[in-house]
């Protein structure tokens, strides 16, 4: 069965009758709502052009940090909350620096 959602930070905002993207859920309960249940969620919840979640991510392990989010942008396919992403990278930016900071640059492996 086919259920639509959007992502929402960690979760999934559930697009059923019942939801109505007012509930964010984790991967399983997300598949539940769908009428499915297996110990890999994340291989049953695709983009809109067709990728799965797993795929997606897959795809960008091996990406550079510098080309990271122009890569995230382009391999999801799909339209990007800009206002959430800038937000969303800002903080990463943010947390490398401090990783970076407290461990030293060399020794952080992303």
């Amino acid at each position: 069965m086919e259920l639509r959602g959007i992502i929402k930070g960690s979760g999934y905002l559930c697009g059923c009758q019942s939801c109505n993207y007012s509930k964010a859920l984790n991967a399983y309960e997300f598949e539940r709502h769908a009428g499915c249940k297996t110990k890999h969620p994340n291989n049953h919840i695709y983009f809109e052009n067709g990728k799965t979640i797993y795929q997606i991510v897959q795809e960008l392990r091996s990406t550079p940090e510098s080309m990271l989010f122009d890569a995230i942008q382009t391999v999801t396919g799909s339209p990007i909350n800009q206002k959430a992403f800038r937000t969303w990278k800002e903080s990463f930016q943010a947390a490398t620096r401090e990783l970076q900071r407290i461990y030293g640059k060399e020794e952080l492996n992303l």
